[in-house]
């Protein structure tokens, strides 16, 4: 694959569509296109920040977690098309604060931290664009600290499954459906729950029609949108 295309595919990346062809090139000089295979680490808790990774296409996703010595995980982030990751380890310096892990078929682009850091020098365009993104992802971030301190299990989960919902999804005869894969043990390891209790909670919703879960394809419906959201505002004051 020429330079050229890769500059072309690293253009319709939210981060960098905002700057000119003159840096995109020097961008995809240095990087490279990878489709790891399913299941492949990209890099681990503790390596070095050697790289920033674009997800260029493909049907899958990039799941970026960290494990505890339970053997537990808390997944904190999917990333797909159009997204980027790893790039606090590179503004840092520090090393790796999660896995990374590929899930399904995605093809990737690996820009080393010296071009990324070097493009960022030199190119206002990039530096507002990644302070736009790390303040979306703090907002989102805290967001979360707060529901884990202040929301029960349920809300926290309805309101997962909302961002997802909105973030990605696909609408099908069956109700709008998560793009993604999501075990229950997937969705337990989003809020740092048991599996057991995420069950119980997807068990209440298909009783009450709010969803549907397809166990063996591990695809998650929401067939009353309106009724997942009421749960995801949590419970009135005095009720």
């Amino acid at each position: 694959m020429s330079d050229t295309r890769l500059a072309e595919e690293l253009g319709r990346i939210g981060l960098f569509q905002a700057l000119p062809a003159t840096a995109l090139a020097r961008l995809a000089e240095g990087a490279r296109r990878i489709a790891p295979a399913d299941g492949a680490p990209l890099f681990g808790q503790g390596d070095p920040p050697d790289a920033v990774y674009g997800v260029l296409e493909g049907r899958g996703r990039v799941r970026v977690g960290a494990p505890d010595n339970a053997a537990k995980r808390l997944m904190v982030e999917v990333f797909r098309a159009g997204d980027i990751f790893g790039e606090i380890g590179v503004l840092d310096g520090a090393p790796r604060s999660a896995d990374a892990v590929v899930i399904g078929e995605v093809k990737l682009a690996r820009i080393p931290a010296t071009a990324f850091l070097e493009t960022a020098e030199s190119e206002p365009a990039l530096g507002l664009a990644l302070a736009r993104l790390l303040s979306s992802r703090l907002r989102r971030t805290f967001g979360l600290l707060q529901d884990a301190t202040f929301a029960p299990l349920e809300v926290r989960l309805a309101r997962q499954v909302m961002y997802l919902l909105k973030a990605d999804s696909v609408k099908t005869d069956k109700g709008i459906r998560l793009a993604a894969r999501f075990r229950q043990g997937d969705l337990a390891d989003l809020l740092g729950a048991t599996t057991r209790s995420i069950i119980s909670i997807l068990n209440a919703w298909r009783a009450s029609n709010l969803v549907s879960y397809d166990t063996e394809k591990a695809f998650l419906f929401v067939l009353d949108e309106a009724g997942l959201a009421a749960v995801a505002a949590g419970p009135r004051d005095g009720t």
